[in-house]
């Protein structure tokens, strides 16, 4: 199943993809007992429902996606929590030694945007960066967990661009500002379920920026694996419905080409995740 949240910014509406895609059915018009927003969805037990929804859902439920506004899946996540120089391809264009547990660092969630949302240059940027990552979104609350359970918490995947001002990253000696601007954190196109994404270990991801092909990778090439990573965050961290975890990104970014190719304003950044979609996102 493909959950998405769709409507104008700050008023989306929970809705399942039929069609090939094509169309969305409004979970809560299609029956009212499911909520209208994704994190109530998350937080109870809608699943088997929103199922059915899907399969029979009246007419007056169905819009066309290509009328609609896609907002991310989870338009206000309580945490995003990201994994740093976590891809083997990435640590090796940089000259990084992998590092031995996951390198954490968080980005606000106000940074949140829609999937083909434009991106923000901000006054004051001299160096914007795109980042084409595996999104994972969280279906339980979870602390403690194990990391051979840990893939049993997870309600979906996605796509997620981790949009970085190098700048204020490096300048700073830290990465919140610099990774946290508004807009900075455009994801979805929708909760992919895991029966529909598959092995979150064994899928491709690409950018392209104005159609030149930037990165390509796998997931395959990750140091640390989403289970270990989710066991790790919640040693101490509780992890609860709708937080998102941006699984890091693989070499080919901007600021490590020689020279550089960083983002201008007008630039088109195309990212897309096997079996999860394609996001577009305008520099503005």
């Amino acid at each position: 199943m493909r959950l998405v949240s769709y409507g104008p910014l700050g008023r989306e509406r929970l809705g399942v993809l039929i069609d090939s895609g094509n169309s969305i059915v409004d979970l809560n018009r299609a029956d009212a007992t499911i909520p209208a927003s994704m994190l109530e969805f998350l937080n109870g037990d809608f699943w088997t429902k929103a199922r059915q929804a899907a399969l029979s859902a009246p007419t007056a439920s169905v819009v066309k996606t290509n009328s609609v506004r896609l907002g991310a899946p989870v338009p206000k996540p309580g945490q995003i929590i990201c994994v740093g120089v976590n891809y083997k391809d990435h640590a090796d264009e940089q000259g990084h030694p992998y590092p031995p547990a996951p390198l954490l660092f968080g980005k606000s969630p106000t940074s949140v945007c829609g999937p083909n949302d434009d991106v923000v240059y901000p006054e004051g940027v001299t160096q914007l960066d795109y980042e084409v990552e595996l999104g994972v979104i969280m279906g339980k609350r979870a602390k403690g967990v194990r990391a051979e359970d840990a893939l049993s918490y997870v309600a979906g995947y996605c796509v997620f661009h981790d949009v970085s001002a190098r700048c204020a990253q490096f300048g700073d000696k830290q990465w919140f500002r610099g990774k946290s601007f508004d807009t900075f954190g455009p994801f979805g196109p929708a909760l992919v379920t895991p029966d529909e994404a598959g092995d979150p270990h064994a899928l491709r991801l690409s950018s392209k920026v104005n159609g030149d092909l930037r990165q390509n990778s796998t997931t395959a090439n990750l140091i640390h694996t989403v289970d270990k990573i989710i066991a790790y965050i919640t040693r101490g961290i509780t992890l609860v419905p709708g937080d998102v975890i941006a699984t890091g990104t693989p070499s080919g970014v901007g600021v490590f080409f020689k020279p550089p190719k960083l983002l201008s304003r007008g630039d088109v950044v195309e990212l897309e995740v096997q079996n999860l979609g394609k996001m577009v996102n305008k520099i503005v």
